[in-house]
């Protein structure tokens, strides 16, 4: 009982600490791309162990909070790292079944069909331009599978990123592995690319006008389509889809 309570201890601190410093970085006092003091220091400030500032260190740093650079030091990071909502994320894409795939592509339709009313509204003419290439080098590419479908991955890719929005970038951005998978897919059915390419130049033209609403509108039908076409399967069973079955899925 007594080894523990001693490791119960021990984590709380490690808790604690990684509280305090995340609370030191939300007020302002260390600044993204500033360097931590040093070990010393934050043992002595804190009144912890080298062990555990050790251990709270590398749990910010795998949160993407702190870069430790060895013979540096440790830095507040400047950027979020995608990787850490990747972790966050991870569980929801192991053993995937129908209701899992259904909530992704309802998240999916949610995020992208704001990201390219915003992409209209604020997007410049080196945007238009990009996604104008995309959408000619897709259409030379309708008949190679997974030419066309890395094609389609990046006109999604580029719209959220012309959205301007910081957080829509990032959310897209641990979720981008997984759109492009689901995509290269899609794009084994020379229907689906004919398709995809429609609603594409469908969105681009809304884009170009800037025409907020039908933007939106013409997005979430797009997307929709994969959507009725997963909640048309059972969802009620937690059985994980094959690879192989997956594939046929998206195939179809």
């Amino acid at each position: 009982m007594k080894d523990g309570m001693e490791k119960i201890k021990r984590v709380s601190i490690v808790d604690a600490t990684v509280s305090y410093i995340k609370q030191q970085i939300v007020e302002g006092a260390i600044k993204p791309g500033e360097q931590l003091p040093s070990e010393r220091t934050l043992q002595e400030l804190l009144g912890v162990s080298r062990f555990t500032l050790r251990e709270a260190l590398a749990r910010l740093s795998a949160l993407g909070i702190v870069e430790i650079t060895h013979g540096k030091g440790a830095f507040i990071a400047q950027e979020m790292n995608p990787s850490s909502l990747d972790n966050v994320f991870f569980p929801l894409f192991a053993n995937q079944n129908i209701q899992s795939l259904i909530d992704f592509f309802e998240a999916r339709m949610l995020i992208e069909s704001e990201a390219v009313r915003l992409c209209a509204q604020r997007r410049t003419k080196e945007d238009l331009e990009n996604l104008k290439e995309i959408l000619e080098r897709s259409e030379a590419a309708l008949e190679d599978p997974l030419k066309f479908g890395e094609l389609d991955f990046l006109f999604h890719n580029k719209v959220s990123q012309a959205a301007g929005n910081i957080f829509i970038d990032k959310m897209m951005g641990c979720l981008n592995e997984h759109i492009k998978k689901y995509l290269l897919m899609l794009a084994n059915n020379p229907e689906n690319r004919k398709r995809s390419l429609v609603n594409h130049r469908n969105i681009l033209e809304m884009i170009e006008k800037k025409d907020v609403d039908n933007a939106g509108k013409i997005t979430r039908k797009h997307l929709n389509q994969t959507f009725k076409m997963l909640t048309s399967f059972d969802s009620s069973t937690d059985t994980p889809i094959a690879p192989d079955d997956l594939l046929k899925l998206f195939s179809q």
